[in-house]
């Protein structure tokens, strides 16, 4: 994979980016400041200038007041204007599902116009890239969402993509950072340039220990912009000059008192189904179940903590009712009872942040299936009809697996495991082992753009 280290852009990104106190014990260290609980900051830079928002629910000052109605408030103190709202997958409210945004229209709290960033227009072209016609009354674009620290939850791509825009169009980008809830993990194989797609476009691991400011850091030092007509899997552009973004045009507002290890709860959910400290900190573990016939927890009361299958047999510690309108969204087991684990710390005594991010589970339940008599894997290109095997096979949706993952070798490396009758500790040793290589250039790589310790 080709590397980058374009350091004089980085530095010139970092500048007036003031790192946190990490040096303080728990008692002396500062409260924490949020990139939006700095207007002394971020208001001079605005000066002049026409300003879009890229916001959902989440937006909030530690206060508790809307990014939205915090900028608004300041405009005549700092002279600029706020023009134009953009939102994301589930909505500028945070009301839609997995997979879904909002239309094109206008915010009925504020009378300003929402561009969609997510899915597709009515001719079928993708949202993703904000149009040249959309920017046209901006001078700069703020992104303000809270991220989760895994590489498959979609806000990251969404920067990536208003970044490519930005650049395109001569404008200036600028992020107010906020913390990683699973800042303290750097999990996963590499995304491979093979399962690129619209949940994953970076070679990076699932976990990656980067806040947003931080990321936004990490595309343009790496030269990862490469235009809004080259797909989403156009490495060979990495690094093209005409691409990327000036380092003036660049700038993050740092957040104070943070460091990576700093646990941090949600004052609001990032998405409908990361509803609690727990569901985010498990949320790289059982995401990877999307990719098969156990339910994760969507439709019930603890999405993402909880699995089951609809078979008493596979009964841990829990059984749960499955609503039944996940079926029209594409997930399998709508209107089931179903059999399985929770997670949850009432149930198992373990706190959130003693949660990290495993395969183990997804491993466990792969030899808990197999043992109950289920078939392991469709075949890849059984996957368009992969509600069809969800009674029969476990793992249902190969590609997607791969695309959550970062590879194809997981699956090749679980069904060698079972034939060799490796346990699942040995199973999970082994596939953590082969990613460790990888891990450490990562490693390496992510030093260079860490705003915090």
């Amino acid at each position: 994979m080709k590397r980058l280290f374009i350091l004089p852009l980085l530095l010139g990104v970092l500048t007036g980016c003031q790192e946190s106190d990490n040096t303080a014990s728990t008692a002396d260290r500062p409260a924490l400041k949020l990139g939006i609980d700095q207007p002394e900051r971020y208001g001079p830079l605005l000066r002049n200038k026409r300003v879009g928002l890229i916001v959902n629910q989440s937006s909030r000052d530690s206060q508790g007041r809307h990014t939205i109605e915090k900028l608004l408030s300041e405009q005549a103190q700092y002279g600029f204007t706020v023009t134009t709202l953009f939102s994301v997958e589930h909505g500028l409210r945070g009301n839609e599902e997995a997979g879904a945004g909002d239309n094109d229209g206008v915010d009925p709290q504020t009378g300003l116009p929402v561009v969609t960033l997510y899915g597709r227009d009515a001719a079928g072209k993708s949202n993703a890239h904000p149009s040249a016609e959309e920017l046209a009354n901006i001078d700069i674009l703020i992104y303000d969402l809270q991220d989760v620290g895994v590489r498959f939850f979609t806000y990251t791509i969404s920067m990536h993509k208003a970044m490519e825009s930005i650049q395109a169009n001569g404008k200036a980008f600028m992020v107010l950072d906020r913390p990683n809830p699973n800042g303290d993990s750097i999990y996963g194989p590499l995304l491979q340039r093979e399962n690129v797609s619209g949940i994953g476009m970076h070679p990076i691991p699932m976990a990656h220990g980067l806040t947003s400011a931080e990321f936004a850091a990490m595309i343009a030092g790496q030269g990862w912009l490469n235009g809004v007509e080259n797909g989403d899997d156009g490495w060979d552009k990495f690094g093209q000059s005409q691409y990327q973004l000036p380092a003036a045009d660049l700038h993050l507002i740092a957040m104070q008192g943070y460091r990576h290890d700093r646990p941090y709860s949600l004052p609001v959910r990032p998405s409908p189904n990361l509803r609690t400290d727990m569901a985010v900190r498990l949320y790289p573990s059982l995401a990877l179940f999307e990719a098969t016939s156990v339910n994760m927890g969507r439709g019930s009361d603890y999405p993402h903590e909880q699995v089951g299958f609809p078979d008493p047999a596979l009964r841990v510690n829990t059984d749960y009712q499955v609503d039944s309108s996940l079926t029209a969204f594409g997930w399998p087991q709508g209107g089931e009872r179903v059999y399985g684990e929770s997670f949850r710390q009432a149930l198992t005594g373990i706190a959130p942040q003693a949660q990290t991010p495993s395969i183990r589970p997804l491993v466990r339940w792969w030899f808990k299936m197999q043992q109950a008599g289920y078939q392991d894997a469709v075949e890849y290109s059984q996957e368009r009809n992969y509600l069809d095997y969800a009674k029969s096979h476990f793992i249902i949706r190969p590609l997607w697996l791969a695309k959550l993952v970062g590879n194809r070798q997981l699956l090749t490396q679980l069904q060698q495991a079972s034939a060799d009758g490796l346990t699942p500790d040995e199973t999970v040793t082994l596939i953590e082992t082969s990613w460790q290589a990888e891990r450490n250039q990562y490693l390496n790589m992510r030093q260079a753009y860490l705003l915090y310790r």
